[in-house]
């Protein structure tokens, strides 16, 4: 049986691992753009740790306020290799996926962190 990714996995937790991290996370925010920044990314823990696929959800906010998120919906599947979407067949969402979740932001903020990083070296 292939070993799962850890249960808290995310982008920042594998850049030490992902191939090329931060053209990884460009690709990812790039598959996030179209959501006006209420998404976050999720990893898919069967998957392999140098180009996980990811599930890109857009958030659902309360109708009281509109602040709090009531749920997040999953807007795609995409294959870390590539990323290209997966073909949603029904079965698509049947796989382990990480708890933890990085926000738009905080996908912008770790590509500026690895570009800073880059540029140092």
């Amino acid at each position: 049986m292939k070993k799962l990714l850890p249960q808290d996995s995310t982008l920042r937790t594998l850049n030490d691992v992902i191939r090329s991290p931060e053209n990884f996370a460009r690709d990812v925010l790039g598959n996030m753009v179209g959501f006006q920044r209420d998404c976050q990314v999720r990893l898919a823990l069967n998957s392999a740790a140098k180009a996980p696929d990811y599930a890109v959800e857009f958030l659902i906010y309360d109708d009281i306020d509109g602040e709090e998120v009531a749920f997040p919906q999953t807007a795609g599947v995409y294959l870390g290799r590539g990323h290209r979407a997966v073909t949603y067949d029904g079965t698509v969402l049947d796989r382990p996926w990480s708890q933890t979740a990085m926000k738009y932001t905080e996908v912008q903020q770790l590509i500026g962190e690895l570009s800073a990083k880059r540029k140092e070296t």
